[in-house]
């Protein structure tokens, strides 16, 4: 026992030196990362930074504080990069298919949940399964099912470009349309090239955009509707069952980092680039939180927790 654990001892140690060199190169390339596109005070999406100095300290490199009350960035850093959002990008997908797909229509999963990486967050939906448009909002929101967002996509794709789409040019045609409608709620520096933000460079926002996002998804009540739950048993339309969880620590009861007064909304996870878009309710008054590039998981919750706590 002993010798083979001396064995393991070597292949420990370049495990850890390779998996700090990736989160090392992620957060190089994050803080690298290219100039993003700002809001100058004439675009429709302009939103007004306080001029009372506000201060937070997190380890994520770029986060905001906004103040849905007075309507104004309390505190913001690192705007001046564009972000990589993750699966935050769930949330523009769900507002863009509210307005192509009625929330109780019936969508028959399909192929194109075979575009997903069979390795990441997944509903667990199938080809043959029948849930509403509703529910697949749900599998997006708890446990950030990226297949539920393929599905999604596919289905309004083909209902506006047509029912004979494939898979691949049904989600393109959903795409297509959702840069175009990102432009009306006053984004100005996104490029979203999959519904569910699983992409490399080229799929990116700045943190004034996703902020409209943010804000434009608490203005939606069946989005905020599931990304305030914790956990919930769904019984697909075909008739399938299964437990959602929430990938929102902030949410949870049992964790560590569960606070009550939060409201939502979305995480988003890739390798050395953890975010969190929180929703947040003090007093009277309604704040949203956004932390890019956290470090690791549990990094996003506690800077999130740091800023409620301080604004507490």
């Amino acid at each position: 026992m002993k010798t083979s654990k001396l064995h393991l001892a070597p292949i420990v140690v370049v495990l850890c030196v390779i998996l700090a060199l990736t989160v090392a190169a992620v957060a190089i390339a994050l803080l690298h990362s290219p100039a993003a596109t700002l809001h100058t005070p004439d675009d429709a999406g302009y939103i007004p930074t306080s001029a009372t100095p506000y201060t937070f300290s997190v380890s994520a490199p770029q986060a905001f504080v906004y103040s849905a009350t007075s309507n104004e960035i309390l505190w913001i850093k690192g705007a001046s990069r564009v972000v990589y959002p993750a699966s935050t990008t769930k949330l523009l997908t769900a507002l863009y298919t509210l307005t192509v797909l009625s929330p109780d229509e019936i969508v028959t999963v399909g192929d194109e949940v075979a575009l997903i990486d069979p390795a990441s967050s997944r509903a667990f939906i199938s080809p043959g399964q029948a849930l509403t448009v509703e529910m697949l909002i749900e599998g997006m929101m708890l446990p950030s099912g990226n297949d539920a967002a393929y599905a999604l996509a596919a289905a309004a794709g083909r209902r506006i470009g047509g029912a004979s789409l494939n898979a691949i040019d049904a989600v393109d045609t959903f795409l297509d349309g959702m840069n175009a409608y990102a432009l009306t709620l006053g984004l100005c520096g996104t490029q979203f090239t999959t519904p569910d933000g699983l992409a490399a460079e080229q799929h990116y926002t700045t943190l004034e955009d996703i902020l409209l996002i943010a804000k434009a998804a608490t203005e939606q009540p069946l989005i905020m509707k599931y990304a305030a739950l914790h956990e919930d048993n769904v019984t697909y339309h075909s008739g399938e069952t299964i437990t959602w969880t929430n990938t929102n620590a902030l949410l949870d009861p049992d964790s560590p980092y569960y606070r009550p007064a939060v409201t939502g909304l979305k995480t988003g996870s890739l390798t050395g680039n953890y975010c969190l878009l929180c929703s947040y309710e003090q007093d009277g008054s309604t704040y949203i939180i956004g932390i890019f590039g956290a470090p690791t998981k549990t990094a996003r919750f506690a800077d999130a927790c740091a800023i409620i706590d301080a604004l507490h």
